[in-house]
Protein backbone atom coordinates (compact mmCIF):
# COMPACT_ATOMS: atom_id res chain seq x y z
CA UNK A 1 0.00 0.00 0.00
CA UNK A 2 1.84 3.08 -1.26
CA UNK A 3 -0.91 5.54 -2.27
CA UNK A 4 -4.31 6.15 -0.68
CA UNK A 5 -6.88 8.40 -2.37
CA UNK A 6 -9.50 10.21 -0.27
CA UNK A 7 -12.12 12.20 -2.25
CA UNK A 8 -13.73 14.85 -0.03
CA UNK A 9 -16.57 17.34 -0.32
CA UNK A 10 -15.99 19.06 3.07
CA UNK A 11 -18.99 17.26 4.58
CA UNK A 12 -19.00 15.55 7.98
CA UNK A 13 -19.00 12.21 6.19
CA UNK A 14 -15.85 12.97 4.24
CA UNK A 15 -14.22 14.43 7.37
CA UNK A 16 -14.88 11.14 9.15
CA UNK A 17 -13.49 9.19 6.18
CA UNK A 18 -10.36 11.37 6.20
CA UNK A 19 -9.83 10.84 9.93
CA UNK A 20 -10.27 7.10 9.45
CA UNK A 21 -7.83 7.14 6.51
CA UNK A 22 -5.08 8.70 8.61
CA UNK A 23 -5.71 6.24 11.46
CA UNK A 24 -5.77 3.24 9.10
CA UNK A 25 -2.58 4.40 7.40
CA UNK A 26 -0.52 3.72 10.49
CA UNK A 27 -0.44 0.13 9.24
CA UNK A 28 0.88 1.12 5.79
CA UNK A 29 2.57 4.58 5.91
CA UNK A 30 1.30 5.32 2.42
CA UNK A 31 1.10 8.70 0.73
CA UNK A 32 -2.37 10.22 1.20
CA UNK A 33 -3.82 12.10 -1.77
CA UNK A 34 -6.82 14.32 -0.98
CA UNK A 35 -9.07 15.10 -3.96
CA UNK A 36 -11.88 17.62 -4.31
CA UNK A 37 -13.95 17.91 -7.49
CA UNK A 38 -15.73 21.23 -7.90
CA UNK A 39 -18.26 22.63 -10.34
CA UNK A 40 -17.02 25.46 -12.55
CA UNK A 41 -19.07 28.67 -12.13
CA UNK A 42 -21.10 29.65 -15.19
CA UNK A 43 -19.42 32.51 -17.04
CA UNK A 44 -20.27 34.58 -20.08
CA UNK A 45 -18.06 36.01 -22.78
CA UNK A 46 -15.28 34.54 -24.90
CA UNK A 47 -12.16 35.87 -23.14
CA UNK A 48 -10.37 32.53 -22.70
CA UNK A 49 -7.32 34.06 -21.00
CA UNK A 50 -9.47 35.78 -18.36
CA UNK A 51 -11.46 32.59 -17.88
CA UNK A 52 -8.26 30.60 -17.32
CA UNK A 53 -7.00 33.12 -14.74
CA UNK A 54 -10.33 32.98 -12.92
CA UNK A 55 -10.33 29.18 -13.05
CA UNK A 56 -6.82 28.95 -11.60
CA UNK A 57 -7.75 31.36 -8.82
CA UNK A 58 -10.87 29.32 -8.11
CA UNK A 59 -8.87 26.10 -7.98
CA UNK A 60 -6.20 27.68 -5.74
CA UNK A 61 -8.85 28.72 -3.23
CA UNK A 62 -10.00 25.09 -2.98
CA UNK A 63 -6.40 23.93 -2.48
CA UNK A 64 -6.17 26.27 0.49
CA UNK A 65 -9.46 24.97 1.85
CA UNK A 66 -8.24 21.39 1.44
CA UNK A 67 -5.09 22.03 3.45
CA UNK A 68 -7.20 23.53 6.24
CA UNK A 69 -9.50 20.49 6.04
CA UNK A 70 -6.52 18.14 6.34
CA UNK A 71 -5.09 20.11 9.26
CA UNK A 72 -8.39 19.86 11.14
CA UNK A 73 -8.84 16.11 10.56
CA UNK A 74 -5.43 14.44 10.48
CA UNK A 75 -5.02 14.24 14.23
CA UNK A 76 -1.46 13.49 15.30
CA UNK A 77 -0.58 11.72 12.05
CA UNK A 78 1.90 13.35 9.67
CA UNK A 79 2.17 11.20 6.57
CA UNK A 80 3.22 12.46 3.16
CA UNK A 81 0.11 14.26 1.94
CA UNK A 82 -0.84 16.08 -1.25
CA UNK A 83 -4.04 17.89 -2.17
CA UNK A 84 -5.68 18.08 -5.59
CA UNK A 85 -8.66 20.17 -6.66
CA UNK A 86 -10.09 20.12 -10.15
CA UNK A 87 -13.36 20.43 -12.01
CA UNK A 88 -15.17 17.51 -13.56
CA UNK A 89 -17.83 14.90 -13.12
CA UNK A 90 -17.83 13.41 -9.65
CA UNK A 91 -17.47 9.63 -9.97
CA UNK A 92 -15.81 9.87 -13.38
CA UNK A 93 -13.39 12.45 -12.00
CA UNK A 94 -12.45 10.05 -9.19
CA UNK A 95 -12.00 7.16 -11.65
CA UNK A 96 -9.87 9.31 -13.97
CA UNK A 97 -7.70 10.46 -11.07
CA UNK A 98 -7.18 6.88 -9.87
CA UNK A 99 -6.11 5.86 -13.37
CA UNK A 100 -3.70 8.75 -13.88
CA UNK A 101 -2.15 8.69 -10.41
CA UNK A 102 -0.83 5.58 -8.62
CA UNK A 103 -3.70 4.55 -6.32
CA UNK A 104 -3.86 1.38 -4.22
CA UNK A 105 -6.99 2.19 -2.22
CA UNK A 106 -9.78 4.79 -2.43
CA UNK A 107 -11.60 5.70 0.80
CA UNK A 108 -14.93 7.54 0.61
CA UNK A 109 -17.46 8.64 3.21
CA UNK A 110 -21.08 7.47 3.56
CA UNK A 111 -23.79 10.01 4.23
CA UNK A 112 -27.08 9.51 6.01
CA UNK A 113 -28.23 8.02 9.29
CA UNK A 114 -29.31 4.82 7.55
CA UNK A 115 -25.83 3.40 7.17
CA UNK A 116 -25.06 3.22 3.45
CA UNK A 117 -28.49 4.43 2.41
CA UNK A 118 -27.68 7.72 0.69
CA UNK A 119 -24.31 6.67 -0.69
CA UNK A 120 -25.64 3.38 -2.00
CA UNK A 121 -28.32 5.21 -3.95
CA UNK A 122 -26.08 8.16 -4.81
CA UNK A 123 -24.51 7.92 -8.23
CA UNK A 124 -20.95 8.47 -6.97
CA UNK A 125 -20.72 5.64 -4.44
CA UNK A 126 -23.00 3.31 -6.37
CA UNK A 127 -20.72 3.57 -9.37
CA UNK A 128 -17.49 3.23 -7.39
CA UNK A 129 -18.74 0.25 -5.37
CA UNK A 130 -20.05 -1.63 -8.40
CA UNK A 131 -17.29 -0.58 -10.84
CA UNK A 132 -14.26 -0.11 -8.57
CA UNK A 133 -11.18 1.00 -10.58
CA UNK A 134 -9.11 0.10 -7.50
CA UNK A 135 -10.19 -1.25 -4.10
CA UNK A 136 -12.84 1.13 -2.74
CA UNK A 137 -13.53 1.41 1.01
CA UNK A 138 -16.72 3.24 2.06
CA UNK A 139 -16.89 4.49 5.66
CA UNK A 140 -20.29 5.24 7.28
CA UNK A 141 -20.58 8.77 8.59
CA UNK A 142 -21.08 7.63 12.18
CA UNK A 143 -18.56 4.78 12.19
CA UNK A 144 -16.34 5.83 15.07
CA UNK A 145 -13.81 3.00 15.25
CA UNK A 146 -10.24 3.86 14.32
CA UNK A 147 -9.23 0.36 13.26
CA UNK A 148 -10.32 -2.81 11.49
CA UNK A 149 -10.06 -6.02 13.54
CA UNK A 150 -12.48 -8.49 11.91
CA UNK A 151 -13.05 -8.70 8.16
CA UNK A 152 -15.64 -10.74 6.25
CA UNK A 153 -15.23 -11.47 2.54
CA UNK A 154 -18.61 -12.43 1.04
CA UNK A 155 -18.49 -14.54 -2.11
CA UNK A 156 -21.18 -16.14 -4.28
CA UNK A 157 -18.88 -18.96 -5.53
CA UNK A 158 -19.99 -18.19 -9.09
CA UNK A 159 -16.44 -18.35 -10.44
CA UNK A 160 -12.78 -18.14 -9.60
CA UNK A 161 -11.83 -14.81 -8.06
CA UNK A 162 -8.86 -12.80 -9.36
CA UNK A 163 -5.94 -14.04 -7.27
CA UNK A 164 -4.33 -10.56 -7.03
CA UNK A 165 -7.53 -9.44 -5.23
CA UNK A 166 -7.30 -12.33 -2.79
CA UNK A 167 -3.64 -11.58 -2.13
CA UNK A 168 -4.52 -7.90 -1.63
CA UNK A 169 -7.18 -8.90 0.90
CA UNK A 170 -4.82 -11.25 2.73
CA UNK A 171 -2.06 -8.62 2.91
CA UNK A 172 -4.54 -5.93 3.98
CA UNK A 173 -5.78 -8.12 6.85
CA UNK A 174 -2.26 -9.08 7.89
CA UNK A 175 -1.09 -5.46 7.99
CA UNK A 176 -4.14 -4.47 10.04
CA UNK A 177 -3.60 -7.53 12.27
CA UNK A 178 -7.24 -8.35 11.55
CA UNK A 179 -9.01 -11.70 11.54
CA UNK A 180 -10.25 -12.63 8.06
CA UNK A 181 -13.30 -14.81 7.40
CA UNK A 182 -14.92 -15.89 4.12
CA UNK A 183 -18.64 -16.65 3.86
CA UNK A 184 -21.05 -17.75 1.18
CA UNK A 185 -24.74 -17.09 1.83
CA UNK A 186 -26.71 -19.64 -0.17
CA UNK A 187 -30.15 -18.46 -1.26
CA UNK A 188 -33.07 -20.87 -1.04
CA UNK A 189 -33.46 -20.92 -4.84
CA UNK A 190 -29.76 -21.10 -5.57
CA UNK A 191 -28.51 -24.11 -7.53
CA UNK A 192 -25.09 -25.48 -6.63
CA UNK A 193 -22.75 -24.82 -9.54
CA UNK A 194 -20.29 -27.44 -10.81
CA UNK A 195 -17.30 -25.12 -10.37
CA UNK A 196 -17.90 -24.28 -6.71
CA UNK A 197 -15.35 -26.81 -5.42
CA UNK A 198 -12.61 -25.12 -7.46
CA UNK A 199 -13.52 -21.75 -5.94
CA UNK A 200 -13.49 -23.22 -2.43
CA UNK A 201 -10.06 -24.74 -3.09
CA UNK A 202 -8.80 -21.41 -4.44
CA UNK A 203 -9.95 -19.57 -1.32
CA UNK A 204 -8.28 -22.09 0.96
CA UNK A 205 -5.05 -22.07 -1.07
CA UNK A 206 -4.79 -18.29 -1.38
CA UNK A 207 -6.12 -17.19 2.00
CA UNK A 208 -5.35 -20.27 4.09
CA UNK A 209 -8.87 -20.37 5.52
CA UNK A 210 -12.03 -22.29 4.58
CA UNK A 211 -15.20 -20.68 3.27
CA UNK A 212 -18.20 -20.95 5.58
CA UNK A 213 -21.53 -21.60 3.83
CA UNK A 214 -24.69 -20.20 5.47
CA UNK A 215 -28.16 -21.13 4.22
CA UNK A 216 -30.95 -18.58 4.03
CA UNK A 217 -33.85 -19.83 6.14
CA UNK A 218 -37.54 -19.30 5.37
CA UNK A 219 -38.56 -15.74 6.15
CA UNK A 220 -34.98 -14.47 5.81
CA UNK A 221 -33.10 -12.66 3.06
CA UNK A 222 -29.44 -12.57 2.12
CA UNK A 223 -29.24 -9.07 3.61
CA UNK A 224 -30.56 -10.24 6.97
CA UNK A 225 -28.17 -13.20 7.08
CA UNK A 226 -25.13 -11.06 6.23
CA UNK A 227 -26.05 -8.39 8.76
CA UNK A 228 -26.63 -10.99 11.49
CA UNK A 229 -23.27 -12.56 10.77
CA UNK A 230 -21.53 -9.18 10.98
CA UNK A 231 -23.19 -8.44 14.32
CA UNK A 232 -22.73 -11.90 15.83
CA UNK A 233 -19.01 -11.96 15.02
CA UNK A 234 -18.28 -8.30 15.80
CA UNK A 235 -17.06 -7.63 12.27
CA UNK A 236 -15.70 -4.22 11.25
CA UNK A 237 -15.59 -4.59 7.46
CA UNK A 238 -17.60 -6.34 4.73
CA UNK A 239 -15.72 -7.05 1.49
CA UNK A 240 -17.25 -7.93 -1.90
CA UNK A 241 -15.92 -8.57 -5.40
CA UNK A 242 -18.78 -7.53 -7.73
CA UNK A 243 -19.62 -9.76 -10.69
CA UNK A 244 -22.26 -9.45 -13.39
CA UNK A 245 -25.73 -10.80 -12.58
CA UNK A 246 -25.00 -12.16 -9.10
CA UNK A 247 -26.59 -11.57 -5.73
CA UNK A 248 -23.62 -9.39 -4.82
CA UNK A 249 -24.71 -6.98 -7.53
CA UNK A 250 -28.29 -7.14 -6.27
CA UNK A 251 -27.05 -6.22 -2.81
CA UNK A 252 -25.33 -3.15 -4.23
CA UNK A 253 -27.64 -1.91 -6.99
CA UNK A 254 -30.74 -4.06 -7.11
CA UNK A 255 -33.85 -4.90 -5.15
CA UNK A 256 -32.08 -5.84 -1.91
CA UNK A 257 -30.05 -2.64 -1.67
CA UNK A 258 -32.64 -0.77 0.35
CA UNK A 259 -32.81 -3.50 2.97
CA UNK A 260 -29.05 -3.94 3.27
CA UNK A 261 -28.55 -0.18 3.42
CA UNK A 262 -30.93 0.08 6.35
CA UNK A 263 -29.19 -2.75 8.22
CA UNK A 264 -25.44 -2.63 7.79
CA UNK A 265 -23.53 -0.17 9.96
CA UNK A 266 -19.93 -1.10 9.15
CA UNK A 267 -17.65 -0.11 6.26
CA UNK A 268 -17.85 -1.98 2.98
CA UNK A 269 -14.93 -2.60 0.62
CA UNK A 270 -15.39 -3.43 -3.05
CA UNK A 271 -12.53 -5.03 -4.97
CA UNK A 272 -12.17 -4.84 -8.77
CA UNK A 273 -13.42 -7.97 -10.47
CA UNK A 274 -10.92 -7.67 -13.32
Amino acid sequence: MKNILVPVDFSDASANALRFSFALNRHFFAKVNILHLFDVPITTGDDSELYLRNYQAYRKSYDDDLWDFVKNNRGDYHYETEVFSTSGGHYQGIVDFARKHPTDLTIIGNKGAGGLRRWMFGSVARYLLTHPPVPVLAIPEHFDKSDIKRIVLATDLSGLMPEPRLHFMKTFAENCKAELKVIHVRDRNEIKLPGEEKVLDQIKDCLGIPCETINVLPGETISIVINRYLNDHGCDLLVTIPHTHTWLDRLLIGSETRELASLIQVPIMSLPGK
